[in-house]
């Protein structure tokens, strides 16, 4: 009864938002405006034909690449500022910094050095993911001194406690800043494939725009929304196992 219940409540904002669309459509009839139920047909049918295929891998592997790149620096770069406090004040206030500056606004600059090939988009999910990461693993890494505590006790080393105890303890709290850069960076990457892209799911919505196949579109944010949604609910039940096998520590 309870999963029911649950199951309901979380399909009530969908159907809200499926109402609205309807009714709005039925209000103003407008070619830009599909109804419902012929954008649910042309998503199917756009999935089942392999027209999506390309494009949603092409997106991946730009989103996986950016994103594992982003992994590998951010998260070096926030045990490195953990461990040693003059590293950490020499790049806090220039992570502070950079971060505000969304990586769209240095696409434009990125196509003129680099085209407007693989590593363009890769840099603006790396830009948009690695200061959430470094953030996420600095404060993360900060545990209860009282385990830290007992480990020296016993002999171990500063890096034998981070590599043992604090990095472990601190996955699920670093997961929460990839879940952020992973958000954040699949949308800089369908707004950077609008841009400057022949593959990939923001090219495709872009494309049936201006061709003006409407219910394409809708069909693109849909998948769009409902690749991001999955990633996000990935990590997050990863990040809920680990919580609850470091959670009594």
């Amino acid at each position: 009864m309870k999963l029911g219940r649950r199951i309901i409540l979380q399909s009530l904002g969908f159907i809200v938002l499926i109402a609205i669309w309807h009714f709005a459509g039925q209000t103003r009839a407008s070619p830009a405006l599909p109804p419902p139920l012929g954008v649910l047909q042309t998503t199917w049918g756009l999935i089942i034909g392999g027209t999506f295929s390309e494009h949603i891998l092409a997106s991946l592997e730009i989103i996986l690449l950016g994103i594992a790149i982003a992994v590998v620096i951010g998260f070096g770069l926030g045990v490195l500022m953990f461990r040693y406090i003059g590293f950490k004040t020499a790049m806090l206030p220039l992570i502070e910094s950079v971060r505000g500056v969304a990586a769209l606004t240095l696409f434009p600059l990125l196509i003129v050095l680099f085209g407007i090939g693989i590593f363009s988009r890769v840099f603006v999910i790396f830009w948009t993911a690695w200061p959430a990461v470094v953030l996420s693993t600095l404060n993360s890494l900060d545990i209860d001194e009282h385990i830290v505590n007992a480990a020296r006790s016993f002999g171990a080393g500063e890096w034998r406690i981070i590599t043992g105890i604090r990095i472990p303890m601190a996955t699920p709290g670093i997961l929460t800043g990839i879940r952020i850069g992973v958000s954040g960076g699949w949308i800089g990457l369908v707004a950077a494939e609008m841009l400057g892209a022949t593959r990939g799911l923001g090219y495709f919505l872009l494309w049936s725009a201006q061709s003006f196949q409407f219910e394409r579109v809708y069909a693109t944010i849909i998948v769009i929304a409902a690749i991001g949604g999955i990633m996000n609910f990935g990590l997050l039940l990863v990040q809920k196992l680990l919580n609850k096998k470091y959670g009594g520590l």
